[in-house]
């Protein structure tokens, strides 16, 4: 199919407008060609010798040490830029380490180290340059600290001797830098306005310095390091060595012809002086106080008073003033002293002292004490174990002494509850007496004692009935920290009539008799051990029956026991069998409850050495 004239012509005109459309642009593209040559063409000829050129600077005036060395963070800025011709403006300016599009026109520096800055340039024609800058930062300080090496501590932080101040610790504070010079010097101050004199540097280190100025100093230490940048520390010290003076005088009293003062004068100070540290403390007596400032002189013949002061730095000095006073009167008198001793449950002993004078006097002072003339209160506990004297000491008014004296022994031992056993022999002595055996001719009656003086032996029954002997105790029990012991010894024995009143009469008299053996310091209770005890059973059996309770069997022979059942008295024999007697029985043992507090001081439980026992 053809296109008709019409379409043709509507496609030839489309074709020649496309065909104007490029040739217009590429008309337009060859005079812009065109005019950059003539552009170039009209520049003026460059100098092939001439760069673009720039200067790097410290911006703000801040100026590096002696050691061109900057101790503060710093800023690095272009100083000048010089360009090749004014139609090539230096078009970019940077400042950086390294050629960098995102450095700045400026670089800060805010560490130290030793940097070296490149400034980056470019004119407008393309043309490049660098400029250089090398710059040492150090912003780290030295520091240091100064202590007492040498001298003697007083009171409120004052030195009483020389004093030699050196350096405690001394740092650069850097890892490059190094400390190069220090020193201390005293503190110098300009007069007129007050400022602190800086003292020329020495030539050598000087690591101390010694206070020998009674005031207060105050000392500087310098350091300085390889940088240049210097700082300092401060020790202020206090030194007094010097003694406080003071004098006294008489500030109210009237004296004689003769100086003697009849009516007690009262002392005062005159002056007290301390030009360094100052007055802490004063006071007047004849013995060193700090409370009274006054002194009343009530005794007799010449009276020397003192006075003493202190002053901050803890330094002692005294004075003194002597003043006359009428002779002393001479009375008699004897004072005397007695001293009594207390033995607490644990072994320990307190000693007291009573004291009395006569003729008149009065007592004005006593006390105890290990040695004679001591006297350290009016009594003393002795806790060490072992013999003792400890002496007592009276003065009285008319200035006489008298001295006392009393011996002992303190016994620290074992509680004799967890050393022994039952079977074991103990020594106990419930006092001593005197006593006559008892002829028994009557029913009812107690037999005596006719053996010793002790009842740590055994006695004897009359008339004439088991005179055997044997001495000590023995323990029939041990229960709650108590000892019940029984008699060892030969027993007691008792006269036995007909009828059931008499031997509840025996019965009453016999426990009536173990009550002599109670001893209030070491026994609880006593009584006289008899059928029912410890399980034992009375009976009217016509022969004896074996004794099942062993702790009984074990004591030992012959335990002796009354009973109100039947005609007889019953006991035990010497192989542990219970029999009974008519009319006459062989005797009783008492039994005696130690105190708990009881304790063993020696012995060994044998009937050779029985425990000894004390509190």
């Amino acid at each position: 199919m053809y296109d008709d004239e019409e379409e043709i012509k509507r496609k030839r005109r489309n074709l020649l407008i496309l065909i104007g459309v490029v040739v217009g642009l590429i008309i337009l593209l060859l005079i812009i060609i065109i005019a950059k040559s003539t552009h170039k063409t009209s520049k003026p000829k460059i100098d092939p010798d001439l760069h673009i050129s720039c200067e790097l600077e410290v911006l703000n005036g801040i100026k590096p040490n002696s050691q061109n060395i900057y101790t503060q963070e710093i800023e690095i800025g272009f100083k000048s830029l010089v360009a090749i011709s004014p139609d090539y403006p230096i078009e970019k300016k940077k400042i950086g380490t390294t050629d960098n599009s995102r450095n700045s026109e400026t670089y800060k520096i805010t560490k130290s180290g030793t940097y070296k800055l490149h400034g980056y340039i470019q004119d407008s024609a393309g043309n490049k340059n660098t400029c250089d800058l090398s710059v040492t930062v150090s912003l780290s300080k030295p520091s240091c600290a100064l202590e007492v090496k040498e001298g003697t501590l007083g009171t409120n932080n004052w030195y009483t001797t020389d004093v030699v101040v050196g350096f405690k610790t001394i740092s650069s504070n850097s890892e490059t830098a190094t400390i190069t010079k220090y020193y201390i010097e005293k503190e110098k101050v300009d007069i007129n306005n007050q400022t602190q004199i800086k003292p020329n540097e020495p030539a050598e280190n000087v690591e101390t310095y010694k206070v020998t100025e009674n005031q207060t100093t105050n000392l500087i230490g310098y350091v300085i390091d390889s940088n240049g940048t210097e700082s300092y520390c401060t020790l202020t010290v206090k030194k007094d060595s010097t003694i406080p003076t003071c004098s006294l005088k008489v500030t109210s009293g009237t004296a004689d012809s003769s100086g003697t003062y009849k009516d007690a004068p009262i002392i005062g100070f005159d002056n007290v002086n301390d030009d360094v540290s100052g007055i802490a403390n004063k006071g007047i007596g004849v013995k060193e106080n700090y409370t009274d400032e006054t002194y009343k002189a009530e005794g007799n013949d010449t009276i020397k008073v003192y006075g003493y002061v202190k002053d901050n730095a803890g330094n002692n000095g005294t004075c003194s003033i002597s003043v006359k006073r009428p002779s002393k009167p001479t009375y008699n008198s004897t004072p005397s002293c007695n001293l009594k001793t207390q033995t607490s449950s644990n072994g320990d002993v307190t000693v007291t002292i009573y004291p009395s004078t006569n003729g008149g006097a009065k007592v004005v002072s006593y006390g105890v004490g290990t040695t004679k003339g001591s006297m350290n209160g009016s009594s003393m506990k002795v806790t060490t174990a072992g013999n003792h004297t400890i002496y007592g000491t009276v003065n009285d008014s008319y200035g006489h002494t008298g001295y006392c004296t009393t011996t002992f022994t303190v016994k620290k031992g074992t509680a004799l509850a967890t050393k022994v056993k039952v079977g074991d022999y103990v020594s106990y002595d419930a006092g001593n007496w005197n006593e006559s055996p008892t002829n028994m001719k009557n029913n009812a009656e107690v037999g005596g004692f006719t053996n010793g003086s002790s009842r740590n032996y055994g006695v004897k029954c009359a008339p004439n009935k088991d005179t055997g002997t044997r001495n000590g105790w023995i323990v029939l029990s041990v229960s709650g920290g108590k000892v019940t012991l029984v008699h060892a010894g030969t027993p007691e024995c008792i006269y036995y009539g007909s009828g059931s009143s008499a031997i509840s009469e025996v019965i009453t008299k016999m426990n009536s008799r173990s009550q002599g053996y109670i001893n209030a310091t070491y026994a609880e209770s006593a009584r006289a051990l008899k059928c029912g005890d410890n399980g034992l059973t009375c009976n009217d059996s016509t022969y004896a029956k074996t004794i099942g309770n062993t702790t009984i069997y074990k004591t030992g022979s012959h335990y002796f026991l009354a009973s109100n059942n039947g005609s007889s008295l019953w006991f035990i024999d010497n192989v542990g069998v219970l029999r009974r007697g008519s009319r006459w029985a062989y005797g009783i043992r008492p039994v005696v409850v130690l105190k708990s507090t009881v304790k063993v001081t020696g012995g060994n439980g044998t009937a050779s050495d029985p425990y000894k026992i004390g509190l």
